[in-house]
């Protein structure tokens, strides 16, 4: 019998003729390919010539325009978000002060808003100050709105702050220039330290107030008129925190959460001394609030959703500083 077993000769042939073969299939794969490139560069010059391109197509420089272009689409995304964001805030603001203006045909001043909605006011007297800013940010983590009832002398020295709070939605109202005693002073003079704040605040690229508290929570229908002249809600307080005096601020925090309702205008501090205090209670404040279901607005948005009663009480709740 014939000896079957592969010779190195023929070994060596089905090598060659193996290598020959995958070749060929490469080359078939690369004509293939070749092919199917050019297909769709035609049909794509055709799409641009269709689309009005003049029959030019240059994919590298289709490609560096689109890239270039991106950094533009997106500012100009966002500048329509904010120009959207700030139309809705106008038409916010002006629902508002009609509010503010409704509340004023009714009474000069008020305590409480109404009930109607799970909604208190965070107010601050006497800034801007150094403190300020925590307050902000604090407000910022909490999600929560506050109104700043500001004195004029210290708009200069602390502008910062408030040009931040409007931007984050808060509101500034107006608590004199210098914080008198406005029962002390003559009519006149009651009025210039309104409007000198109102003035002071336009300087500064922030709206005249709607809003005015008078310091030491001391007013009398001298006070409520010339307010009233120039287009200013009077608003005290529901809740005195007492954070001028207070040293704990777990029990000023308890405090305001015992008392608190829907309506109620919460005073506190952001200047005037050293408000430590009032920095580590707010936190503890806001986190309380929120876990009973209550918003945080400023005092016109409380307004704008409860509708305050007509009757305000008219006894003035322990003076502060």
């Amino acid at each position: 019998m014939a000896d079957e077993r592969p010779t190195p000769e023929g070994s060596e042939r089905r090598v060659r003729r193996a290598l020959s073969q995958a070749e060929h299939h490469r080359r078939r794969r690369r004509v293939a390919a070749a092919a199917l490139g050019a297909v769709l560069l035609v049909l794509t010059a055709l799409v641009a010539t269709s689309a009005g391109s003049g029959g030019t197509w240059d994919p590298e420089r289709l490609r560096n325009g689109a890239v270039a272009e991106l950094p533009k689409l997106r500012l100009q995304e966002q500048a329509d978000k904010a120009a959207k964001a700030l139309a809705a805030r106008k038409r916010e603001r002006a629902l508002e002060v009609a509010a503010v203006e409704r509340t004023r045909e009714q009474t000069p001043f008020i305590r409480v808003a109404g009930d109607q909605q799970r909604r208190v006011a965070l107010t601050f007297d006497d800034g801007p100050s150094p403190y300020t800013q925590r307050i902000l940010d604090t407000l910022k983590r909490g999600d929560a709105k506050a109104t700043f009832f500001v004195l004029g002398n210290q708009l200069a020295e602390h502008p910062i702050p408030l040009q931040r709070a409007v931007a984050e939605g808060h509101e500034i109202a107006d608590h004199s220039w210098n914080h008198a005693d406005l029962t002390t002073l003559a009519p006149r003079d009651i009025g210039a330290q309104m409007s000198d704040v109102g003035s002071a605040l336009k300087r500064v690229g922030i709206p005249e107030p709607t809003l005015f508290r008078p310091p030491y929570g001391a007013f009398d229908e001298r006070v409520l008129r010339q307010a009233g002249r120039r287009d200013r809600l009077t608003v005290m307080w529901t809740i005195d925190t007492g954070d001028y005096k207070a040293t704990d601020p777990q029990a000023m925090a308890d405090q305001v959460l015992a008392q608190a309702s829907p309506g109620a205008i919460i005073l506190m501090h952001d200047g005037g001394g050293n408000r430590t205090v009032t920095g580590k209670a707010l936190p503890l404040i806001v986190r309380g609030l929120k876990a009973d279901g209550y918003e945080m607005v400023t005092v016109s948005q409380l307004l704008l959703g409860n509708p305050p009663p007509a009757e305000q009480e008219t006894v003035a709740r322990t003076p502060v500083a």
